[in-house]
């Protein structure tokens, strides 16, 4: 067992250069994908914002001339004023929902995006892993292989034994070639979304996945989803005011009275069509906020059951695999070397052996790599931060 866990820190080795997680998931806040989804938000808020706020001071005003005129005034005549609109809703109550709203979007988006970087990271440490892994069993074959060399010359090993060893130290070496082209493209990804091209550390992955979760309180999805309700409450309200809005007015006409000004206000006196259809777009907007969150909490719940139950098989598929297969794989493996070296057994056993072992080792590598690329994925669906348990 002790050479067991020798072969995989060999196989997980720290390289030079590398980049933790972290440092990926911080550029990640300020790459041009997040800008540009801000923007994006900004622009759609403010637009929902300008339903709700009155426009700025309006100025009016009127010249005429009358040429049969009684009096001996100038035919001239003038009129100006400045009109303000008023309303009369809750419009803060909504503006203030609006950029919490907001908050809340952008942080779903931060937390999706930050997932979608943790499965990029999680596919090139897989990668390297498995790298790691083919390097070291080509380097055993290549010895292994230089070995019967010698030993078919001395007539120890027929030469059929040296033509397998030589075709899997091959195989080997194309294997590895595929995994540095996917690996590459692994690393890639990384780079368009955060601009860092270093390799990733990897030792700072999870090795474990939690599977209870409290979506409510961790789902930045239904969170946005609630604050959305809010939002649509508050602008319910507002356009179900009775006066909604009334425009004054104050201003001079020097046909009336020299000396005086003018002040005036304008009153909606009935209702009328628009407003009817401003209640009911705000109303049904409101239901469908609620029919959404109403959905996609079936939605989640759905999802988490699916999502616990396959990690909860993956975690006990690992555990048989470290604590049972492996160790028993690994120790056959030995014996049957033992064995063919000492001439007591064919070769054809040994790779045997030394496949079954290899086999094990790439499985325990994917499974746990499925089980963080289905914690990311379901992270992502629900706006999980995917830092709440790696800090």
């Amino acid at each position: 067992m002790k050479r067991l866990s020798l072969l995989l820190a060999a196989v997980m080795g720290v390289h030079a250069g590398t980049l933790p997680l972290q440092s990926y998931l911080e550029k990640i806040e300020t790459s041009p994908l997040m800008r540009q989804y801000k923007a994006e938000t900004g622009a759609g808020i403010a637009l929902r914002r300008a339903d709700v706020q009155t426009e700025g001071f309006k100025l009016y005003g009127e010249l005429d001339y009358a040429n049969e005129k009684d009096s001996d005034r100038d035919a001239v005549e003038f009129h100006v004023a400045v009109e303000k609109q008023l309303y009369f809703g809750d419009s803060d109550t909504f503006i203030d929902q609006l950029e919490l709203s907001r908050e809340k979007r952008e942080t779903l988006k931060l937390n999706q995006l930050k997932n979608v970087i943790y499965r990029h990271y999680i596919e090139a440490c897989s990668l390297d892993e498995q790298r790691g892994l083919i390097n070291d069993m080509l380097e055993r074959h290549t010895e292994l292989t230089r070995l019967i060399k010698i030993g078919v010359e001395g007539g120890e090993f027929d030469r059929s034994s040296l033509l397998q060893s030589e075709l899997i130290v091959g195989d080997l070496q194309l294997r590895i070639a595929n995994f540095e082209s996917d690996y590459y493209a692994a690393v890639q990804k990384l780079r368009l979304y955060t601009g860092r091209s270093e390799a990733p550390l990897c030792q700072d992955l999870a090795h474990e996945v939690p599977l209870e979760i409290d979506i409510r309180e961790a789902s930045l999805l239904y969170q946005s989803l609630e604050k959305e309700i809010e939002t649509s409450e508050a602008r319910y309200q507002f356009s179900d005011t009775l006066l909604k809005e009334m425009t004054i007015g104050a201003g001079y006409d020097n046909e009336i009275d020299i000396d005086r000004g003018l002040l005036y206000l304008q009153i909606p006196i009935t209702q009328g069509d628009r407003r009817a259809s401003e209640r009911e777009s705000a109303r049904q907007a409101k239901l469908a906020a609620d029919e959404a969150l109403l959905f996609e909490s079936q939605k989640i719940e759905a999802l988490y059951e699916s999502y616990e139950r396959a990690q909860r098989t993956r975690a006990e598929r690992l555990r048989r695999l470290r604590d049972d297969l492996i160790p028993k794989a690994y120790e056959s493996a030995v014996l049957l070397q033992e064995r063919f070296l000492g001439s007591e057994g064919s070769y054809l056993e040994y790779i045997q052996g030394q496949k079954y072992l290899f086999d094990l080792l790439i499985r325990d590598i994917q499974t746990h790599a499925d089980m963080l690329l289905a914690e990311a994925t379901f992270y992502e669906q629900l706006g999980i931060d995917i830092q709440k348990d790696k800090r």
